[in-house]
């Protein structure tokens, strides 16, 4: 949902309410689950010693890939096609 659509269809009342409920009930970090799975994984293979077992954080990406726009996109995907057109 973009967020003219959004401001169009909720009134600030409610976006204040679903605010406050994220403040006292966030959604889980999908990064820290998936790097808690790896640290267990490792742990339960066998493979690795106690000491060995690199820390949560080193499974979390610390930069996130800027968004491209629809140029950039539509540039790419012409540089796919661009071998069989040749």
């Amino acid at each position: 949902m973009s967020v003219k659509r959004l401001l169009r269809e909720v009134d600030s009342e409610e976006i204040a309410e679903w605010y406050a409920y994220d403040q006292r009930h966030p959604l889980p970090d999908s990064w820290a689950q998936t790097a808690r799975i790896c640290r267990i994984i490792m742990a339960a293979s066998g493979n690795y010693k106690k000491n060995d077992i690199p820390d949560e954080a080193v499974f979390i990406p610390t930069a996130v890939k800027p968004e491209q726009s629809q140029a950039q996109i539509i540039n790419e995907l012409m540089k796919l096609n661009a071998p069989r057109q040749g």
